[in-house]
């Protein structure tokens, strides 16, 4: 294992997709990897999958129950001693809808598991970060939450969406604020576009604005960031050489953010 790398790490939405390609990255660099998803035939097979790199352990839970979000930290724990790092990637998408037109369950639903569900693990990563006996007695840790570019600008997704991803923006700044001199770092990375499970079969036609502007910069965008780098990266902000690294959000969308 380098001598940067996390030794334990919790991902969430690890059955696919990007938090797939961050958990990958993470055992590649010798880590023990809870991988946690409410997917559970897709996180079984997952599981099996990635066990031939390292140590692995597979744990259903629904990111926005209390309750799981516990049961998550306890049972990483259990198997690996202490966690030094979190990766909040479980996300879902709303429909692209504003304020006035937006679905009330649907946005209790998409600010749960975008929203409480990282405050809730942070909560516990936090805790855990600081307990008395951890190994050789090193405090601290790395927190990495998966937002997005609709977490820096006001167009580009629905009402829900958008406000989750401020709010988890927010979560980020006010984590690495408070608990800088403890020695906990938290970061999030704000991908403009992906190509993963929480955009397969989408129709674009229900997109209205977001899919306009989207369609009007597509010239100053590369196209949708490919997800093996965005693992590297999310690695390096939880390794020994990205510790000089908190309270940003990092766009990653090839500039378009700047335009």
């Amino acid at each position: 294992m380098a001598a940067t790398t996390a030794r334990s790490v919790i991902v969430t939405g690890a059955a696919a997709g990007l938090g797939r390609a961050i958990a990958t990255e993470f055992l590649n660099q010798g880590s023990q990897v809870s991988l946690v998803d409410i997917s559970s035939d897709r996180l079984q097979a997952t599981a099996r999958e990635l066990s031939s790199l390292g140590r692995c352990i597979a744990i259903e839970a629904d990111v926005a129950s209390e309750s799981s979000a516990s049961a998550i930290f306890g049972r990483s724990i259990s198997e690996f001693g202490q966690v030094d790092a979190l990766v909040n990637c479980a996300g879902i998408m709303d429909r692209f809808q504003g304020a006035g037109e937006h679905d009330v369950p649907l946005w209790h639903k998409v600010l749960g598991i975008n929203l409480t569900g990282p405050f809730l693990l942070t909560r516990l990563a936090v805790q855990e970060f600081l307990r008395e006996g951890r190994k050789d007695n090193l405090k601290g840790g790395s927190i990495v939450n998966i937002a997005s570019i609709a977490g820096l600008r006001g167009g580009g997704s629905g009402s829900a969406y958008t406000a989750s991803k401020w709010g988890l923006v927010g979560l980020t700044k006010n984590t690495a604020a408070i608990y800088a001199k403890q020695g906990i770092r938290c970061n999030a990375v704000c991908p403009g576009g992906m190509v993963t499970s929480i955009t397969e079969g989408l129709d674009v036609s229900r997109m209205g604005l977001a899919w306009d502007m989207t369609a009007k910069l597509s010239e100053f965008s590369p196209g949708p960031s490919d997800i093996n780098r965005l693992g590297r990266l999310i690695s390096f902000l939880c390794s020994e050489d990205g510790q000089d690294i908190s309270g940003v959000a990092i766009p990653i969308d090839g500039g378009w953010s700047a335009v």
